[in-house]
């Protein structure tokens, strides 16, 4: 009978080079899953998401302007649903300084980070026909809590473990003044359950998103 080994890694390289190793020699890995590690990993890549608007918005300038919203948005949701309102608390990123406000007039951010075995989007065809892709879930849960708000739309910003960033949203607002003559990059339209949704690229999406026109929008 084989043994367990347990093997700690420090950072992300680490663990990479560590899981090319193991399937080269084609030896299983099983990951410890310990209760609270997705969630530390979730909140860490909303700090990262935070932090990256941040120096954008402030063509560099600035990694501290948006922030974690209180409890990642549940604060909002619980008032809401009592019927009371919590400015720039929906999503997952608010702001720390009020420069940042014009970019949270349009937009409510969340982030989702992992995930890589329910994000085939290739089952919203060939999958179990009542069952709703997780992609949609997130983006009615997104939309509820930008109804009543003063903000346009939602983004949902995407991390699979080991892959690039997308960001997910309604295809109109990719045609909107703030992308100047409307988004090229690459998009892929998913249609179902009476939702459309564009995915497209995280650092496309942000090159092309001007901070400049939106700060004259919402002076």
């Amino acid at each position: 009978m084989g043994k367990n080994l347990k093997i700690n890694v420090k950072n992300k390289k680490e663990e990479d080079k560590l899981l090319k190793f193991l399937n080269k020699e084609k030896i299983k890995f099983i990951s410890p899953n310990k209760p609270g590690m997705g969630q530390k990993k979730g909140k860490k890549f909303e700090k990262e998401i935070a932090k990256k608007i941040s120096v954008w918005w402030t063509n560099g300038e600035r990694d501290d302007v948006f922030y974690l919203t209180s409890g990642s948005g549940s604060r909002y949701t619980f008032r809401k649903k009592v019927g009371k309102d919590t400015k720039n608390s929906s999503g997952d990123i608010g702001i720390l300084d009020p420069i940042g406000q014009p970019f949270l007039n349009i937009f409510s951010i969340e982030a989702k980070n992992g995930y890589s075995n329910k994000l085939d989007i290739m089952s919203i065809i060939d999958g179990k026909k009542d069952q709703k892709h997780i992609i949609f879930d997130w983006a009615l849960k997104a939309q509820n809590e930008v109804d009543g708000t003063d903000k346009e739309c939602f983004i949902i910003i995407i991390k699979r473990d080991r892959k690039n960033k997308v960001v997910v949203i309604e295809p109109h607002f990719l045609t909107k003044p703030y992308f100047g003559k409307g988004f090229t990059g690459k998009e892929i339209v998913i249609v179902a359950n009476g939702y459309e949704l564009s995915i497209v690229d995280y650092d496309d999406f942000f090159k092309q998103l001007d901070p400049k026109i939106i700060k004259k929008m919402y002076k």
